[in-house]
């Protein structure tokens, strides 16, 4: 095996290795620490299944679970019968009767970190190509180590101990989850409280953890003064010299650590086809 960095703030290719097989503890230890040190993986050419999708997030954590488990929303009626309770399909693809095979659609996905509106969010979120998209539909990834590391300290002060609501209330699409009553004031939103400077359990380095900005809010101050210093954090963090794109092809598989990025998907043509498959591996508490 070897590592390719990607050039930019974080991501890098792991080639030389088939994961259909199985992986030696060797080749774990190797892809851990590339995982560790990249915070975003990429495997290309791997044609995997449900099954290979579950044994692998073990090489990052703890079995983890879908949002909507986590949630506590249960299954979706729509999701095929053949689907392991904790895989997720993220497709704009229907049925025969027009009903949604998957989750997310065709439009945005906002600049987001996995499942952190629980108080064990996930640590590892694996995603397969199966069908892509000649255009739109780009992932892009986020340092949230450079971005802390980087902020200018008159900013970092004003974060110092601080903790936002990580809202449960939008998916990443910034859709309404229709489970939860409608909230316009973020200060009201349910979610839960992390604090927006974490130390990552593995690298003992601090970094942002923002969640999400859409009704995201800082306890212990105003709603105006809230959403301000939001919109400070965002800008500073979301700086272009912190991502790293990825243009997806069929069998690539990207792994990455949701204790330390955000991601954001690009929009794409809705009559373009795009099928992915995900896992996760379980987190731990955020401090």
């Amino acid at each position: 095996m070897d590592v390719i960095p990607s050039g930019r703030a974080l991501g890098a290719e792991i080639i030389g290795i088939d994961l259909l097989k199985d992986v030696s503890a060797a080749q774990r230890e190797f892809i851990f620490n590339a995982w560790t040190e990249n915070l975003v993986l990429l495997f290309r050419g791997q044609s995997l299944s449900f099954s290979d999708l579950l044994r692998l997030r073990e090489l990052f954590g703890p079995p983890g679970q879908a949002a909507n488990q986590l949630l506590g929303l249960g299954r979706k009626s729509y999701l095929p019968s053949d689907l392991p309770d904790d895989c997720t399909i993220i497709s704009n693809i229907t049925d025969a009767n027009g009903k949604p095979i998957g989750a997310l659609g065709d439009g945005e996905a906002f600049w987001h970190t996995d499942s952190s509106f629980t108080e064990t969010p996930i640590s590892a979120s694996l995603l397969h190509a199966i069908e892509v998209t000649e255009e739109g539909g780009e992932t892009a990834f986020l340092n949230m180590y450079k971005a802390y590391e980087e902020m200018p300290a008159g900013l970092a002060a004003k974060i110092e101990g601080k903790y936002v609501n990580h809202s449960k209330l939008h998916n990443s699409a910034g859709m309404k989850r229709p489970e939860f009553a409608e909230v316009t004031d973020p200060s009201k939103a349910p979610g839960v409280k992390h604090p927006i400077v974490r130390t990552h359990p593995v690298t003992r380095r601090k970094c942002l953890y923002l969640g999400r900005r859409q009704m995201s809010y800082i306890f212990g101050l105003s709603l105006d003064e809230s959403e301000a210093l939001l919109d400070e954090v965002w800008a500073h963090a979301c700086q272009d010299k912190y991502v790293w794109q990825h243009k997806w092809r069929v069998g690539d598989l990207i792994v990455w650590d949701n204790r330390c990025t955000m991601h954001h998907r690009n929009a794409f043509a809705p009559n373009a086809r795009r099928l992915m498959h995900k896992s996760t591996s379980a987190g731990e508490a955020v401090v």
